[in-house]
């Protein structure tokens, strides 16, 4: 531990001494301070790997001194002091956020393995804090959401873009993904990289879910993008696709039928000039029809989208009319 700045505090001079000697031949570098709210002041301004205080002192007890530095640094690890047997003062200061707790008089040997386990723990929680800021940065410029969960699906951390997405107030009381309960578990089971999707009914929106478990597996990492424009995207995409091919089969249809409606025409007609004394009436009918079929066709090689009416019974056909118009 070499190099490490330590924040000792103890309003008793002479434990104050015995300490800071102690600490010293450990190879740390010792700020001593007998008065708890000078002490606070000295942090502020300097930039310590540690603090070890007494709890029974005048003026301010050490855990409000640790409530007040976890304010400032909440990743600088605070050891509290306490007389034998004051194990009450021991469990409150562990629930506001102590690493540990000593009990006077000091073991030298436990008093170094306390320190050491300290410095190591923090340094690493500080390393992957800085981690998950930058990493939560870069997603955000993305738009996409970071959360950590834990093994029961609470959410442990997350950025600002993961809120939003997931329409939770931070630091709300339902600190869970909104998600279902099978997909969480999906989350939670996984054992490498998986990548899901989910369609949130009530927001209308699809998102894609990447997660990853951390190596020491009390941790999953999960990303979550907005995907609905993408999938509204896809389905214009194919709709596109579909309608490109009623074009293409449109004029392929009129192609086929154009000269089998050429022949009738001319058949009718030449029936018509050699069969004079026949009754024209029904010539002309089928005239008519055959060039009614041959507007069909020439509307069909004009097709440039799609287009529907209404129509009984169905739910619409075709409008040729409209479909040609462009």
């Amino acid at each position: 531990m070499p190099n490490k700045k330590i924040l000792l505090v103890d309003d008793d001079e002479n434990i104050l001494t015995v300490l800071k000697m102690r600490l010293e031949l450990m190879g740390l570098s010792v700020t001593s301070c007998d008065n708890p709210m000078e002490a606070l002041s000295l942090f502020k301004n300097g930039d310590f790997d540690l603090v070890l205080t007494d709890q029974r002192m005048d003026g301010l007890k050490g855990v409000e001194l640790l409530s007040k530095i976890k304010e400032v640094a909440p990743f600088v690890p605070v050891i509290i002091m306490t007389a034998y047997g004051k194990v009450d003062d021991a469990v409150i200061s562990m629930k506001k956020g102590a690493f540990s707790y000593l009990e006077k008089p000091v073991d030298a040997k436990e008093l170094k393995d306390i320190i050491q386990r300290a410095v190591e723990i923090a340094s690493i929680e500080k390393r992957v804090s800085l981690e998950r800021e930058l990493w939560g940065r870069v997603i955000a410029q993305i738009g996409a959401g970071l959360v950590i969960i834990d093994l029961e699906g609470d959410i442990k951390w997350a950025n600002q873009s993961a809120w939003e997405l997931l329409n939770i107030s931070e630091g709300s009381k339902s600190q869970r993904l909104p998600f279902e309960k099978g997909l969480v578990d999906k989350l939670i089971n996984s054992r490498n990289r998986d990548n899901f999707e989910y369609f949130d009914e009530e927001g209308a929106r699809w998102f894609l879910i990447s997660s990853a478990k951390r190596p020491e597996g009390d941790e999953i990492a999960v990303l979550i993008l907005d995907i609905t424009e993408l999938k509204e995207a896809q389905r214009a995409l194919l709709e596109q696709q579909r309608l490109e091919g009623i074009v293409e089969m449109a004029g392929a249809v009129a192609h086929e039928f154009s000269q089998p409606l050429q022949a009738i025409l001319l058949n009718c007609e030449l029936l018509r000039s050699s069969a004079s004394s026949l009754d024209q009436k029904p010539l002309v009918r089928l005239e008519r029809q055959v060039e009614y079929l041959g507007e069909l066709v020439h509307k069909l090689t004009d097709i440039t989208r799609y287009a529907k009416k209404d129509y009984p019974g169905t739910d619409g056909i075709i409008d040729l009319q409209k479909a040609a118009e462009g």
